[in-house]
């Protein structure tokens, strides 16, 4: 499409047809992104799924938190199991379905909100207002900062003995909640 001439401007695929045969620069990108990316993603992979397939596979057995080296494989018993006419398990717990329709709501609610208002504070701070960068930059500071050092600083700001802030509220004239 942006070749040197015009008549490989004509020789373009139908939507959704691969190529058959790459350059040699395509090809060598191709590799060097794959190589790039794969520490990354064997990272991923023992970070995050390892964590979630041990989770999933513990969820078949009869394993506790104390010892989790006895364990023994039970299949879906965890879920539902009948013993003698009762049913037990999580798809017949009353409390467990309440906990999984809370979420969901929650879940709903919270991602409706925050994408409304997200949507409704991007187009502010795309509108011409005076302030504009200062405004932009009180909300993309709380982003910048790392939670682990704003929450180190805030713990320190907020120090009962050489805490700033309580150091300001001692010198203020308080009313007393006694």
């Amino acid at each position: 499409m942006f070749g040197h001439n015009m008549s490989e401007a004509t020789n373009l695929l139908p939507v959704g047809a691969a190529p058959t045969h790459h350059s040699r620069l395509t090809s060598s990108r191709l590799k060097a992104a794959w190589l790039f990316l794969s520490p990354m993603l064997i990272a991923l992979a023992v970070v995050a799924g390892w964590p979630l397939v041990r989770t999933i596979w513990l969820g078949f057995t009869d394993a506790n938190l104390v010892d989790l080296s006895q364990t023994s494989f039970i299949g879906l018993e965890n879920y539902y199991a009948d013993y003698d006419g009762e049913a037990f398990g999580l798809l017949v717990d009353g409390e467990w379905w309440n906990a999984v329709w809370n979420t969901m709501w929650f879940t709903v609610i919270s991602v409706g909100l925050e994408t409304f208002f997200g949507l409704l504070i991007a187009l502010l701070l795309n509108t011409s207002i005076p302030g504009r960068g200062i405004v932009r930059t009180a909300v993309l500071i709380p982003w910048a900062i790392p939670t682990i050092v704003s929450a180190k600083m805030w713990g320190w700001m907020l120090h009962d003995q050489f805490g700033v802030i309580n150091e300001l509220l001692l010198t203020q004239t308080l009313p007393c909640g006694r």
